[in-house]
């Protein structure tokens, strides 16, 4: 857990200055997504907005405005994926920053004075360029975070970009409801003072990135050989001649001279062939597109940015009510997921706490789906106590909801995109195809939240609020299916062994027969004469370096051998010459 791979690493190296400082500060840059979704849940169901842009709850219009910004991520996650490799992690941080604040800007002064005129187009362009910088984060971020921490600890600097997302929804939830309290509902106002705290934390995390190194992984790639070993020194609080931070250090560089090797001159459309045909990448592929599917539309995503809408319909009435019940909603999801990151994925393990979620989830929508079938719109005046009772178990399975998204599909979602690239326990994708296979999920990841956002509506529209849920049911028991045969459990497993897993196997049973992670004692208890995943491998790996070691002195003895006999026989010569 937490504790026990925070004891592995150097305390040197625990440094609040030289570590937290760093992850926090690129790290928070999840708050990003988080408060949008926070922010629009509530803005568009505030009478100040709707009448600034004249639309209707459930209209187009609604639609556009809640998923422009997801369009802009789309295409911002792309722009990461080539800019975070030319200008840096660092340099990409603080574009994305300055990307998000000229879109708040935009979106921000698109309505002139208290009763409102807005300009529809203005909006929809500052949500679509402020999602341009939203979008690049879950690239160079997590990216940063993975390259910067020790091993031990890099899922746990991870979880502080996904935790922060959560931060920021809960930011996003509980500021609408503070203006809804405290501004008329017929001043605009009322929306734009919650949408100014994009400036504050963009502006914040932006200045911070001048006071934090560059990834020294990216420093290398570029050849910026001597300012990588500073950065990683400062990274690490040790001096330049420490052991470990030199065998670190080492470590890296021949890691990128594998992936160069490996990359070689190829256009990345070779690179992406190569990808879908080799089977292994390919499952990776599928694992990492299924999980972002499967995670959007199964409803965790929606019910985040539509939450106040979901709880009117179980119920909750009034539009501070509502915000104010958002914003709890928040705080369980929050909880929910660090707990997942810090506790429940370590105990239970990845695969085990995304089928436990999306059971919850199935039952939860399953129940949403019945009882609006049969009690929605019911009078207060006219409610008897039964249909009282089942409003009320409503409210708890949306919060329900909320936690199995949470500690379910949301806490491997990130994992899908970056730790099986740069993690050296997960580290599936083939060293060729790693940087677009990563790149490739993180786009289908907005466009799978853009597609969710955008369905709500009309899928209400079409059938009622109770044929949402019944989607978000058969989405979740279709995931269920997906990582019960698709996703193994690789927790506790070292690369050789993961590898054999994905290699020895026919693709509907490397999930169907991994379902628990490995303990220590598991491995303990198997012994020797048990063979277990890689354990063979790791045997044969072994010995092919004893092998090639002692073939190396072998040569080199054989050439020091050959060197005496040479001089022996020029010696002989040479007594032969004088001789005669």
């Amino acid at each position: 857990m937490l504790l026990s791979h925070l004891r592995e690493v150097d305390p040197r190296s625990r440094s609040w200055l030289h570590l937290w400082a760093p992850a926090f500060t690129v790290g928070l840059l999840g708050i990003s997504r988080g408060l949008d979704e926070g922010l629009i849940s509530g803005i568009i169901n505030q009478k100040s907005f709707k009448v600034s842009f004249d639309f209707e709850e459930g209209s187009e219009v609604e639609n556009s405005i809640a998923s422009m910004l997801q369009a802009g991520s789309i295409v911002g996650s792309f722009l990461a994926f080539i800019v975070s490799d030319l200008l840096g992690r660092k340099k990409t941080s603080q574009m994305a920053c300055i990307l998000w604040i000229i879109g708040s800007v935009v979106w921000f002064t698109s309505v002139h004075g208290h009763s409102g005129d807005g300009n529809l187009s203005q909006l929809l362009a500052g949500r679509f360029i402020a999602g341009l910088g939203v979008g690049m984060t879950p690239v160079c971020a997590p990216t940063y975070l993975v390259e910067i921490a020790p091993r031990a600890i890099r899922g746990l600097a991870v979880c502080i970009f996904s935790a922060s997302v959560y931060i920021g929804i809960l930011l996003g939830y509980w500021v609408n409801y503070g203006t809804s309290l405290h501004i008329s509902n017929t001043n605009s106002l009322q929306w734009q003072a919650p949408a100014s705290l994009n400036f504050v934390v963009a502006g914040l995390i932006f200045i911070g990135c001048f006071f934090i190194p560059e990834s020294p992984r990216w420093l290398l790639k570029v050849g910026r050989r001597e300012q990588a070993r500073k950065s990683l020194y400062w990274l690490r609080n040790c001096g330049d001649n420490d052991a470990v931070v030199v065998n670190e250090f080492e470590t890296i560089c021949e890691q990128l001279d594998k992936e160069a090797e490996a990359r070689g001159n190829r256009a990345w459309y070779h690179i992406f062939w190569q990808m879908l045909r080799t089977p292994r990448n390919l499952h990776i592929l599928a694992i990492g597109i299924g999980i972002q599917v499967f995670g959007q539309f199964s409803g965790g995503g929606s019910m985040t940015v539509f939450a106040p809408k979901l709880f009117g319909y179980v119920g909750i009435t009034g539009s501070q009510t509502k915000l104010f019940t958002t914003g709890i909603f928040g705080v369980v999801k929050l909880v929910s997921s660090m707990a997942a990151a810090f506790f429940i994925i370590d105990l239970a393990g990845r695969k085990t706490a995304v089928m436990a979620g999306l059971s919850l989830q199935a039952f939860c929508s399953l129940y949403l789906c019945i009882y609006l079938k049969y009690n929605y719109n019911v009078d207060a005046a006219t409610e008897t106590k039964g249909q009282k009772m089942a409003s009320e178990a409503g409210i708890a399975m949306i919060f329900l909801s909320g936690l199995a998204w949470a500690i379910g599909v949301n806490s491997v979602q990130y994992l899908s995109q970056f730790a099986f690239s740069l993690k050296p326990r997960t580290e599936l994708f083939s060293l060729e195809v790693r940087a677009l296979g990563v790149g490739f999920i993180s786009i289908i990841h907005f466009l799978c939240q853009f597609g969710s956002s955008r369905s709500v509506n009309p899928i209400i529209a079409s059938g009622g609020p109770w044929s949402l849920f019944l989607f978000f049911f058969i989405m979740s028991i279709a995931a269920l299916i997906f990582v019960f045969f698709m996703m193994p459990e690789v927790s506790g497993y070292q690369l050789e062994q993961i590898k054999e897993l994905f290699e020895s196997k026919p693709w509907y049973l490397v999930g169907a027969t991994q379902n628990r992670p490995l303990r220590v004692k598991d491995e303990a208890a198997m012994g020797d004469d048990v063979p277990q995943l890689g354990k063979q491998s790791q045997m044969e790996e072994d010995r092919q370096r004893a092998a090639a070691v002692e073939e190396k002195e072998g040569s080199q003895d054989g050439h020091n051998d050959k060197e005496e006999q040479d001089k022996k026989e020029q010696d002989q010569i040479v007594t032969r010459t004088t001789t005669a």
